[in-house]
């Protein structure tokens, strides 16, 4: 077991084995895409084919897969308009291997604003990938990467340049290099997988036979947090990824649920039933020192932080129906923020600080909302048919992934962060069970 998840560990966290080298990269101040404005224009975008060096005339596997995988990347981001190839005038034989060699003409005649030039170089098991973004109009390239590795890390050298991508046209890195938690009973039991933000590349975490629950990201992306009954009782664990290494945190008597890291990484707050009814606690974990930070007759549970961690949103019935509340994480300054509907569940704390997704029961269903961290500006986002629940937010606060019944059996979904572009994760290496609680990680580096 050790060795698997010392295993899973090298895989998260060292995927960049290979060598990442700066090609050019000129710089610039100009916005391409404003990622604040409320109707953005999507950017016209060429990708030709990604051209195989030793064989530039043949068509490739290697070569369909990369533009599929960027092509895919982009197109998620909600930022482009991906021209299609059919509209492509420049002679496909054509090698482009440097820059002055690109008659930009070809592109701005079918209104490419930025494109995309890539070739590769396979052997058996090694593969180097060349990528260059260009803007089209002022002739100029904006990013170069090569990437030098085996072929099994295909996906992660083109989740890297897409991010790459998106950072030089928005200003802010993209999150095609992050990845998924989530529960799945694939195994016949509730066990904690881990994937790419796309539903590749995935792992199993825990093989304990048994019920997982509620798996969680530490802030630095090197632990899990998750509560299970492997031992007959709901008791809180952590994990380290790179090691395998196991502690159990909480062992109370009742309930140990609910475990959400602060965003320091050295408290964790949950739900503890130890005392009689589930209260709020938060755990110090330099000394295991505990304090109580709610103290009423009612179910208190959900806890998530404020990025500044002055703050914890949760949720009670303290008010009669399931509602979410604010408190200080001092255990002062205790705020309602909703007020309508039946059931509230499931608060998730935006990266930015500004807004708080939840679920809301409306006409006997759960639904994703999302509001303003005061509690105004109450918005739906995802509903239909079955419950939509458990919403987690990307790491750049662009996208919430989120639970959902509306196809019959559970599964995962992503959404922009205004409800817009709603599609299910497609896990690959999973083709039974049902699929719940998603938490997005955060962003993941080699020194993780």
């Amino acid at each position: 077991m050790k060795k698997n998840i010392f295993l899973i560990g090298k895989y998260l966290f060292f995927i960049s084995i290979f060598l990442v080298t700066l090609l050019t990269e000129q710089g610039s101040a100009k916005v391409y895409i404003d990622i604040n404005a409320p109707t953005g224009k999507r950017l016209p975008i060429a990708i030709p084919d990604i051209k195989n060096l030793k064989a530039p005339h043949e068509s490739s596997d290697v070569s369909i897969k990369l533009r599929d995988i960027l092509t895919q990347d982009l197109d998620f981001s909600g930022f482009f308009d991906i021209i299609d190839k059919k509209a492509y005038i420049e002679d496909p034989n054509r090698t482009d291997k440097a820059s002055d060699e690109i008659d930009f003409k070809d592109w701005k005649v079918i209104n490419a604003e930025v494109l995309i030039k890539g070739s590769f170089v396979a052997n058996e098991e090694e593969l180097t990938v060349e990528l260059k973004l260009f803007d089209v109009f002022q002739e100029r390239l904006l990013v170069g990467r090569r990437y030098v590795g085996k072929k099994t890390n295909m996906r992660a050298m083109v989740h890297k340049f897409a991010d790459e991508v998106v950072e030089a046209l928005t200003g802010e890195k993209g999150v095609f290099d992050t990845k998924l938690l989530f529960i799945s009973n694939a195994s016949g039991n509730k066990e904690i997988y881990v994937s790419d933000y796309d539903g590749y590349n995935v792992k199993q975490i825990t093989k304990n036979n048994s019920i997982n629950l509620s798996p969680q990201w530490s802030p630095d992306g090197k632990r899990v947090l998750y509560t299970s009954y492997k031992e007959g009782q709901p008791y809180l664990y952590m994990m380290e990824l790179a090691t395998g290494r196991e502690i159990k945190l909480s062992s109370y008597p009742g309930l140990n649920i609910g475990a959400r890291w602060s965003p320091t990484g050295r408290e964790v707050a949950m739900t503890l039933s130890k005392d009689g009814n589930p209260e709020l606690y938060i755990l110090a974990l330099d000394g295991m020192k505990l304090k109580r930070l709610t103290n009423n007759w009612a179910i208190d549970t959900s806890p998530t932080w404020s990025p500044d961690g002055n703050k914890l949103a949760f949720v009670s019935d303290i008010g009669g129906n399931p509602h979410i509340y604010v408190i200080n994480s001092d255990g002062t300054g205790l705020a309602r923020l909703t007020f309508e509907g039946k059931y509230n569940a499931a608060p998730a704390w935006s990266p930015k600080g500004d807004k708080i997704a939840f679920a809301r029961i409306n006409e006997g269903k759960f639904d994703i909302w999302v509001m303003n961290a005061d509690g105004s500006s109450q918005l739906q986002l995802a509903s239909g048919a079955g419950d939509n629940e458990s919403p987690s937010w990307s790491p750049d606060g662009r996208y919430i992934v989120f639970a959902s019944t509306r196809n019959r059996n559970a599964g995962n979904y992503i959404m922009q962060n205004n409800g817009e572009n709603q599609r299910q994760i497609r896990f690959e290496d999973i083709k039974r069970g049902e699929q719940t609680s998603p938490t997005w990680s955060p962003y993941l580096t080699a020194n993780n």
